[in-house]
């Protein structure tokens, strides 16, 4: 079957892996599965500043542009000639990308939103969603969202939805894997934030309150856009210009890392970010702020920790080394096992019924 893919971004612009490129590897590496299953994929791809390595797809092609206007005819005639229309809805394009897909013959036109949390909240409020259609997702057979639990019921009423179903981010396991321990990323507790969006009282109570505690321990923040109000201390390591691709090494060389959800997702609900799925893929102790739907991704006190207030992680700090390596290895076993691309690829072949060899177990 022939699957035309829209609405990706060789650059890596959201998805959690702003700036890095993990969005284009993620989807490569789905795209790679449905490709040797037998399935003819079609990548209509925007490509931009820091664009990875170009790249080809077994049995299938893509089309790369720099604006919309130079792809347009050709993408609709890659999907009216689809079994299968998909449109990832992010980045500049999403809203025509979208319309392009739902006015197309093929038989199954699917709408996949990375930023469940984000729309699911605008809708909520009465607001506009930028990467959404204006008029809602009728029209779309399937809509693939990044949240689940009850929050699926919500997205669907307020979208306007046919049919939801949740497709979680996921890890490569190739990529996503343990690094190197680096001194200089020496820390009793790492966080890797993607924003200083929607964060900051999460950040103040598990991470800097817990830092101005422990005076004598080390604490390592890392991002790309760090938030305002991170106090200067000498414990406190700092790191806002890192190479992504050194994130593992930070993971490897810290006793515990803090994972943070979003204000947005917190509320929401059953909204894993990537950032978790990459510390437990990295095999990190990981201690996470609560939210509801966390133990059914990873399960507390076997896989993860889990704060609800600044004294649980000085609490988690204080616990011997073999239980933290524990943690972590258990947690690895479970993202390998439930949140690989492999395991997404089975996924939607499994929500849109999709044929072709090399069937899934």
């Amino acid at each position: 079957m022939k699957i035309v893919i829209l609405g990706l971004s060789n650059g890596g612009l959201t998805n959690g892996y702003r700036q890095d490129g993990g969005h284009s590897m993620r989807w490569r590496a789905l795209i790679h599965g449905l490709a040797i299953r037998g399935h003819r994929v079609v990548a209509v791809e925007r490509t931009g500043p820091g664009s990875p390595v170009p790249w080809t797809i077994p049995g299938g092609d893509v089309l790369s542009y720099g604006a919309w206007d130079e792809v347009a005819v050709a993408a609709a005639a890659q999907a009216d000639d689809a079994g299968v229309a998909l449109v990832v809805a992010q980045g500049p394009d999403a809203r025509v990308a979208a319309d392009l897909v739902r006015q197309s013959k093929a038989p199954r036109r699917v709408l996949y939103d990375p930023e469940a949390a984000v729309s699911l909240t605008a809708l909520e409020a009465g607001e506009a969603v930028d990467h959404l259609p204006a008029d809602g997702l009728a029209g779309f057979d399937m809509v693939l969202a990044s949240c689940g639990g009850p929050a699926l019921d919500r997205y669907r009423a307020k979208a306007g939805a046919e049919a939801v179903a949740p497709f979680y981010p996921w890890i490569v396991p190739e990529v996503d894997k343990p690094g190197d321990f680096k001194r200089e990323y020496l820390a009793d507790l790492c966080c890797i934030v993607g924003g200083p969006d929607g964060i900051r009282e999460g950040l103040g109570s598990f991470f800097i309150d817990p830092a101005q505690r422990l005076t004598r321990r080390r604490f390592a923040l890392v991002g790309a856009d760090l938030p305002d109000g991170v106090p200067r201390a000498s414990n406190i390591l700092t790191f806002p210009d890192l190479d992504p691709a050194r994130h593992a090494d930070v993971l490897a060389s810290a006793s515990l890392a803090l994972t943070l959800a979003r204000d947005d997702e917190r509320r929401i609900g059953w909204c894993p970010s990537p950032r978790l799925f990459l510390a437990a893929a990295c095999g990190s102790a990981i201690v996470a702020d609560q939210w509801e739907g966390l133990d059914s991704f990873l399960e507390p006190g076997r896989e993860i920790l889990v704060a609800a207030q600044t004294d649980d992680v000085t609490t988690a700090m204080m616990l011997p080394r073999n239980h933290l390596t524990d943690l972590g290895r258990r947690a690895r076993k479970r993202v390998l096992a439930e949140h690989s691309a492999e395991r997404r690829v089975q996924e939607l072949r499994s929500i849109l019924d999709l044929k072709g060899s090399g069937g899934d177990d």
